[in-house]
């Protein structure tokens, strides 16, 4: 039970505590006063009583005395019957009946006088009147002085006593309430100290137990700023950027790294909102997310937003953000904890970039050994044969087949030349060995000098070669690496378009860009062959109007070199209609 309530009382708030002490206080303080007041009020009632019984017994003794007095003047009256020592006789009578009338004015404070007082009366007012009158008559009427001595001596023995009676009585009662007086001083100073003693033991307990409280609580304090100190100290040396809000969304902490992040000083922001710190619509944003923390207390986890700071520097962050509750469970605050992500981000994307990366290699690398194994051994096998028909048969085959069968080489390795040509510079390519060097070139030029080296491959099949260039067009590009891919987008056109066809070159602006299209109304191809033209993983080879090879490899490094220079490549093309490669340059 003590340890109940001590621990109940530990737990009371510091001024319910104070509250509780001084209401104590004050209780014992009020029933200390209410005791002295009592006691005052009856030392003051026995000290008027004895005041009283002080005065009464003065007025019995007084009109003792008178009695003595008017006896002593009765006998003398009775022995010389002078007229002097009768008109004593009849002032002492008067003064008894005085002091008789003041007796009865303080006797009436104390009715269990009153009984002598009323035979006190009585005698003095029947027989003292009685003895009045014999006194008086003794000379008139000779009445005999014996008989008056003895009424007399009757009547003054008997108020003697009645005198003594109240006398005795007047100092008993005198005695008894000094005692009772004495008792109650004493009973009341016994009150006083003891409760003075629950007074002080009430103050000791009440004190003791503040004292411990104080004590308990300054170490508490000291332990909440030991802690509080190791918290700023852990969270001013975490890399998160930390901070809390109160329900008014105004920041109330933050830590180191939240100031240097957004450049600010502590001064500046703290009991302050966000606005210097983000963009109106991500304050809006933010401000809908504290709304939904402080009425429906939820946390929002790992919620990733870009920010662009002062500086006008994008970074992306990592947010939690959770409420604070107090004992009755009302949000009172709102905790933050951010990570810049940025460098994660960008990290990831180049991981994806590199596994892209990888994928178009192991892509490159499936196509070279694809055309290593079909479209590098294929040529040779052809070679070897006609060749070893030549070796066996050279004596008995005719003039023109050995013409044809030397003819059939000449192809074949002139085929080999240019793939191994483009494997090289694919090679190259992909191992940034080769040089790319953009200047300003004319267009036309260009278009006419590839031209001019395709005019004998298209004539074979008269095919007609035409360009329509303005010569002040102009592209930023590499010279070498848009004549490779101008002359092996006309060298397809020509192997797949037919005899006496016609292919045609355009130049000409498009808004930023130029563009360069080769045309030509052979022989098209599918649309899903069109989609994949350009796919390293995508094996699409045909064979031209005339029967030509090719591995399609040349359109693949046509791709990169357009794309290395900044521009882009597409194909339209319609099955026996024809193809219409474009390709843009910047300006």
């Amino acid at each position: 039970m003590g340890n109940s309530f001590i621990e109940k009382w530990h737990k009371f708030p510091v001024e319910r505590k104070i509250i509780i002490s001084w209401l104590i206080s004050l209780f014992i303080i009020i029933s200390v006063s209410v005791l002295l007041y009592i006691s005052k009020k009856e030392i003051y009632n026995s000290s008027n009583l004895i005041s009283q019984n002080a005065e009464l017994r003065s007025a019995s003794d007084k009109l003792l005395t008178s009695v003595l007095q008017l006896e002593i003047n009765s006998k003398r009256f009775i022995i010389t019957g002078n007229k002097e020592d009768s008109l004593k006789y009849l002032s002492n009578l008067e003064l008894l009946k005085t002091d008789l009338t003041n007796l009865e004015a303080l006797i009436k404070s104390q009715p269990r006088l009153t009984k002598f007082f009323v035979q006190i009366q009585k005698t003095i007012q029947d027989d003292l009147s009685k003895i009045k009158y014999l006194t008086i008559s003794i000379h008139k009427f000779k009445i005999s002085d014996s008989t008056i001595t003895n009424q007399e001596e009757r009547v003054y023995k008997k108020l003697d006593y009645l005198c003594q009676a109240l006398n005795k009585e007047v100092r008993q009662t005198s005695e008894d309430q000094i005692k009772l007086l004495e008792a109650k001083a004493d009973k009341n100073f016994k009150y006083f100290l003891i409760l003075v003693f629950v007074y002080l033991l009430l103050l000791t307990i009440l004190f003791r137990f503040i004292v411990s409280d104080v004590k308990k609580r300054r170490v508490l304090a000291e332990k909440v700023i030991k802690n509080r100190r190791e918290l700023e100290t852990i969270i001013n040396t975490t890399p998160a950027l930390i901070f809390v809000k109160d329900i008014e969304k105004k920041f109330t902490l933050l830590n180191k790294s939240f100031l240097e992040f957004f450049n600010i000083d502590k001064e500046k922001i703290l009991f302050q909102d966000n606005k210097q710190l983000i963009r109106q619509n991500e304050r809006w944003l933010a401000d809908e997310e504290d709304d939904a923390i402080i009425k429906n207390k939820i946390s929002l986890l790992n919620i990733e937003r870009q920010t662009k700071l002062a500086d006008g520097t994008i970074k992306i962050l990592n947010l939690n953000k959770a409420p604070i509750l107090d004992d009755n469970n009302n949000v009172v605050s709102i905790v933050g904890v951010m990570e810049d992500i940025t460098k994660r981000v960008e990290f990831q994307n180049e991981l994806m970039d590199s596994r892209k990366k990888l994928s178009e290699i192991n892509k490159q690398k499936d196509k070279l050994f694809s055309i290593i194994a079909h479209d590098l051994r294929s040529p040779f096998t052809g070679m070897i044969g006609f060749t070893e028909l030549l070796i066996n048969d050279f004596d008995k085959l005719s003039e023109q087949d050995k013409k044809n069968y030397l003819q059939n080489i000449y192809s074949s390795m002139k085929n080999v030349l240019a793939l191994i040509e483009n494997l090289l510079t694919w090679a190259r390519l992909n191992l940034n060995k080769v040089e790319f060097n953009p200047i300003k070139i004319s267009m036309a030029e260009v278009i006419h000098t590839v031209l001019k080296t395709q005019n004998v491959a298209a004539s074979i099949k008269k095919i007609q070669l035409e360009s329509y260039c303005n010569d002040n067009i102009k592209a930023f590009a590499d010279e070498d690496m848009i004549s490779t891919v101008i002359r092996n987008l006309v060298s397809n056109a020509i192997k797949f378009t037919n005899t006496n066809g016609i292919i045609k070159v355009n130049c000409f602006y498009e808004g930023e860009f130029v563009k360069v299209s080769v045309e030509d109304n052979g022989v098209g191809m599918e649309s899903d062959i069109a989609n994949n033209l350009f796919a390293i993983d995508k094996q699409i080879t045909t064979e031209g109007t005339n029967n030509e090879k090719g591995t399609g490899l040349g359109l693949i490094i046509c791709k990169e070199f357009i794309e290395k220079n900044g521009g882009k490549i597409s194909v339209v093309s319609k099955v026996a209609y024809g193809t219409n490669i474009s390709f843009t340059l910047p300006k």
